[in-house]
């Protein structure tokens, strides 16, 4: 596998650019003339070791190339679709991705390829890798001197909303998008059109471009509306027992993660009728499902008034520093205290020894979780916007 080797030496343009951007954006001058520290040949080999050599299919890019994009993306808060772009346009990002001597415009990476690349980085634990690959670099390089800092620290813990980049959906669209990704799937695998699966397992609606629109009723109806879920569910049923009978493997395969999608949607936002029939359930199901794309994004509140769709994520950072010391993801309808394990285990992962806390009120429960006294709690500034996932 081919290993990224960015020069260490800047050139008189990158000088300019480094110059420029100094001020404004302080880490694209840390990664420039630090990069080939971070990705020394050590972490790079542990970067390789996330991929299974099969001798078959592409010869990947450089793992560290891609990380580099993941950390540039995480930095701006920008879509995959963005990254790509200002790798090929931005000369601030070429001159970190190490492309800014290179004629034309070609990006760096592809959208698909990133994706899979920061899927397989979370899958393998490289994302927490990373980060402490950062605090092994800052304690070693020159950019603060980590001996100087007290070994009891000053840490601001926090939480804030992130929004799902996964569509959110009604019951309705739910059911049929799941259904039309089986469809597309199966028709993938046995080398058919999307159109003659939906036909040949009897489920025309899944043929729509919308699935309301195919059902063609008034959907402020309730008669109509429960008539119009039925046959949608039938066809469903339909599907699913055509694809049996074509495909009854179980393996883990996108095929099978549509499927098992469809069945929670079901179990989750449908009861039986005692005529036979099925309902939209009364209520909401504990730990419902809203996405099909996002299997773990959920509905959650920064306040009373104010609702988000996704995950909220929780960050102990060194406020002497600004290194982001701890970091922890969960669903928008977990409490807080869910996050501290996670937040303990990385911040013991630094060593560190907690001497001072800020925090909102808010989070109050992750310190206690932490085994902090109540009278180390400070409130800390007041939050900004939801964040938004990468998409």
């Amino acid at each position: 596998m081919e290993r990224w080797t960015p020069e260490v030496k800047s050139s008189e343009r990158e000088t300019r650019l480094l110059r420029l951007v100094g001020k404004s954006r302080k880490l694209f001058v840390f990664l420039r003339e630090h990069r080939h520290e971070i990705f020394d040949e050590k972490f790079q080999e542990e970067l390789e070791a996330m991929y299974r050599d099969s001798g078959q299919g592409e010869e990947p890019q450089p793992p560290a190339l891609l990380c580099m994009g993941v950390l540039l993306q995480g930095y701006l808060q920008v879509s995959d679709a963005e990254a790509v772009r200002l790798s090929a346009t931005d000369n601030c990002w070429r001159m970190v991705l190490a492309t800014l001597a290179q004629q034309g415009d070609a990006p760096a990476f592809s959208q698909g390829g990133l994706q899979q690349f920061r899927e397989r980085l979370i899958r393998h634990d490289m994302d927490r890798r990373l980060l402490e690959r950062t605090v092994e670099l800052a304690r070693q390089t020159r950019a603060f001197d980590w001996k100087k800092l007290p070994k009891s620290v000053r840490v601001a813990v926090d939480s804030r909303p992130l929004e799902g980049a996964g569509r959110v959906e009604d019951t309705i669209n739910l059911l049929g998008h799941a259904g039309r990704k089986i469809a597309e799937c199966i028709a993938t695998e046995l080398e058919m059109s999307f159109e003659e699966v939906c036909q040949e397992a009897g489920a025309p609606l899944l043929a729509a471009s919308s699935t309301k629109a195919a059902l063609d009723i008034d959907w402020n109806d309730a008669e109509q509306k429960n008539e119009a879920l039925n046959r949608l569910c039938e066809q469903l049923d339909s599907l699913s027992a055509w694809v049996r009978e074509r495909r009854p493997e179980t393996e883990l395969t996108p095929l099978s993660h549509y499927i098992e999608a469809l069945v929670q949607v079901k179990q989750q936002d449908l009861e039986s009728t005692p005529e036979g029939e099925v309902q939209i359930r009364q209520g909401v199901a504990e730990d419902r499902r809203v996405s099909i794309e996002d299997a773990e994004m959920r509905h959650g509140r920064k306040s009373k008034s104010k609702r988000f769709n996704g995950y909220k994520q929780h960050l102990g950072t060194h406020l002497d520093t600004e290194l982001v010391l701890a970091c922890a993801v969960t669903p928008a309808n977990r409490p807080e205290e869910e996050a501290a394990p996670q937040l303990q285990k990385d911040m013991a992962r630094m060593g560190v020894e907690l001497a001072d806390v800020t925090a909102p009120v808010g989070v109050r429960s992750i310190l206690e979780h932490l085994g902090l006294p109540t009278q180390a709690l400070k409130r800390a500034p007041a939050r900004g916007p939801p964040q938004r996932a990468w998409c």
